[in-house]
């Protein structure tokens, strides 16, 4: 909860204002760098997705053609 300004300066020592923005500074820097990295997971993750969707779509292919030859070598009436 923000608290409501009377409209009076306020006077901070010219050190503790430097110090105060440098703090600001690395935590913007920090803030950044924390973006990128969740940036980076995020790429990573889609190609993970995409990688498990291509694994997925070659086991069912697999399936598929062992279903097939399952069908071909135990037909009834099949001598072989």
């Amino acid at each position: 909860m923000r608290e409501q300004r009377t409209g009076a300066p306020v006077f901070v020592k010219v050190d503790e204002y430097r110090e105060i923005l440098d703090v600001l500074d690395m935590i913007k820097s920090r803030v950044k760098e924390i973006r990128g990295t969740l940036e980076t997971i995020k790429t990573l993750r889609h190609e993970e997705d995409a990688e498990l969707i291509m694994w997925n779509n070659a086991i069912n292919d697999i399936e598929k053609k062992i279903d097939g030859i399952d069908r071909v070598m135990f037909e009834p009436g099949r001598t072989g």
